[in-house]
């Protein structure tokens, strides 16, 4: 999908700030879980369809069971109790539980589930995977970062040496560099993602430009900048690959473009924006530049709904059974996890591209 070409609808964009903001008002509930949601709504031309929402790896791709499993009886339910950040890598999807104190890794195309850190997170809220496999989870409960391998060992406690207090509470991975968003001092760290070495800090207390209050997302765009979520000063802020400040976008305000309280991002193959944002309890969408291009979810609890967004995670692909879902009248080019802190169901799918 080219950002310059197939995102920058306008009177899409229009209709679907009117339909965002029939959602926000409580006009849309009342949807059936199962009901398909278009964002932008009708008539205009839909970026995002919401496939499914879930609170399991049970719940998002149901498998037949065997005759073992029906001799067995009915399974433990292995939910999400409540859900933080997400990531997905080498098919699988990462769910941080920070009331449970783990990560669970649930490979989509096996459906095999694996739980990480139990005993040893305590309140786990991001997770990165490097392609190495090594899974990287920020724990502001234990004040580091906690380093797994492949196989679920812990290999390393990262934190900066020196530092009293110390609450990393976001993760992006950019080459052989791990950012890590400390919330408690309003800065981030780099971290030599092979041995954990602190190389060095950027960003201090403020409002200005490389300034920050309670950074709490990160992602890393194709062209290597970082893209942070300045939580309390309600916008985004974008730095070069060595810390530099390039841009900010989004303020304070009520406005469609607006934000409240934007927690994790991410960004997808095309270069869009992803924010989640608690406070107006939807997903932002920008392109690279700045430039709102619509709103996805809403505060309702039924399809289609992000109350309480928490984090976002873009998958460029997933598995058949689960492609499957996709409506004949959407085009998918990649797909977007939602996590939610609050509603009966706390994780959701979207396909992004273009309907038909």
């Amino acid at each position: 999908m080219c950002a310059a070409s197939s995102w920058r609808w306008r009177a899409g964009l229009v209709v679907g700030v009117l339909g965002v903001a029939g959602l926000l008002s409580g006009c849309a509930t009342g949807q059936r879980e199962s009901a398909l949601v278009y964002f932008p709504p009708p008539p205009a031309v839909a970026h995002a369809v919401h496939l499914v929402s879930f609170n399991s790896l049970d719940e998002l791709a149901p498998t037949r069971p065997s005759f073992l499993d029906v001799l067995r009886g009915p399974a433990d339910f292995a939910g999400i109790e409540g859900p933080g950040g997400l990531a997905c890598a080498n098919g699988a999807l990462y769910v941080c539980d920070r009331l449970a104190g783990v990560v669970e890794r649930w490979q989509l195309e096996t459906g095999k589930k694996t739980t990480l850190g139990r005993g040893v997170l305590s309140k786990p809220v991001a997770v990165a995977v490097a392609e190495g496999g090594t899974v990287l989870v920020a724990d502001p409960g234990l004040g580091e970062v906690v380093a797994f391998d492949a196989v679920g060992a812990v290999t390393g406690h990262w934190k900066p040496a020196q530092r009293e207090s110390y609450q990393p509470v976001a993760i992006a991975l950019a080459g052989a560099t791990a950012w890590v968003a400390d919330a408690g001092n309003h800065a981030l760290d780099r971290f030599n993602l092979t041995d954990g070495t602190h190389q060095g800090t950027v960003g201090a207390p403020g409002k200005e430009p490389g300034q920050f209050a309670f950074p709490s997302g990160l992602a890393i765009d194709a062209g290597g900048r970082v893209v942070v979520a300045d939580t309390f000063n309600s916008r985004v802020q974008v730095l070069g690959p060595d810390g530099s400040s390039l841009k900010t976008f989004g303020q304070a305000g009520d406005r469609y473009g607006d934000m409240g309280k934007p927690r994790q991002l991410a960004v997808g193959p095309d270069g869009v924006i992803f924010i989640a944002d608690a406070t107006f309890a939807h997903v932002h969408l920008f392109d690279g530049e700045g430039r709102l291009l619509m709103l996805l979810g809403g505060p309702q609890h039924e399809a289609g709904g992000t109350p309480l967004p928490f984090g976002v995670a873009v998958a460029p692909t997933l598995p058949d059974r689960l492609t499957a879902l996709v409506p004949d009248n959407f085009q998918a080019q990649y797909y977007l996890f939602v996590s939610n802190t609050v509603g009966t169901k706390r994780l959701s799918l979207f396909a992004v591209g273009l309907s038909q």
